[in-house]
């Protein structure tokens, strides 16, 4: 991507070590010439600390300018982005928070979180679709996303297993299932859909052991 606005969740592991190591130290070469803006997003930690924190340690990375009004601003280069646990009442409050630490309200966007419906989303059950398993140059990898601000966000690593032991479904990790019990199956691939279920048929096997 040699130009162009390019947002990337940083909050896989570590986002402090995200903004100070990886984009204000290793790629900052990159990101201040490129023809373009990198959008930085925390997509975990409590609301609004979690915006200031991203913004100060990005702040003593990158050369920061003062707006008319004398806030503090990071150059065009980079910004930042914060959708989780977004409403109208935690927009207000993160506009203040950013106000009252003299930061210009120009350095951030806003993403729809699932805060913005009905209360009742994904979030409520933990229901995300994460990579949990890569190959790299011909080797397998195992992958997962273990935020430090967020310990509850943590997803499934490694190859997966859905296990059926009587009534109990598990999913095991890592590798460590039964190939022979996993009641997984391919949809999707590379693609194309493989199975067309029914709405009524993915309602009527979701209830089973309910």
């Amino acid at each position: 991507y040699p130009k162009g606005i390019v947002a990337c969740v940083s909050d896989s592991y570590d986002v402090f070590q995200a903004c100070e190591k990886y984009w204000g130290t290793e790629l900052k070469d990159m990101i201040t010439s490129r023809d373009g803006c990198l959008v930085v997003r925390p997509d975990s930690g409590e609301l609004p600390k979690i915006v200031i924190d991203v913004l100060e340690k990005l702040g003593s990375r990158f050369d920061v300018t003062k707006t008319s009004t004398g806030h503090k601003l990071l150059p065009p280069c980079i910004r930042v982005i914060q959708g989780d646990g977004i409403d109208i009442n935690s927009l207000e409050m993160i506009l203040k928070a950013m106000s009252d630490a003299g930061w210009a309200a120009d350095n951030l966007a806003f993403g729809s979180g699932g805060a913005l419906l009905q209360k009742l989303h994904r979030d409520t059950q933990k229901c995300a679709f994460k990579c949990s398993y890569a190959m790299v140059n011909g080797a397998g990898v195992d992958v997962v996303k273990d935020p430090i601000t967020d310990p509850g966000k943590k997803s499934k690593k490694g190859r997966l297993t859905l296990e059926k032991n009587g009534d109990e479904w598990t999913t095991v990790t890592e590798g460590k299932g039964d190939p022979s019990k996993d009641q997984l199956v391919k949809v999707y691939e590379n693609g194309a859909l493989l199975i067309d279920d029914t709405f009524a048929k993915i309602k009527e096997r979701s209830n089973i052991g309910l």
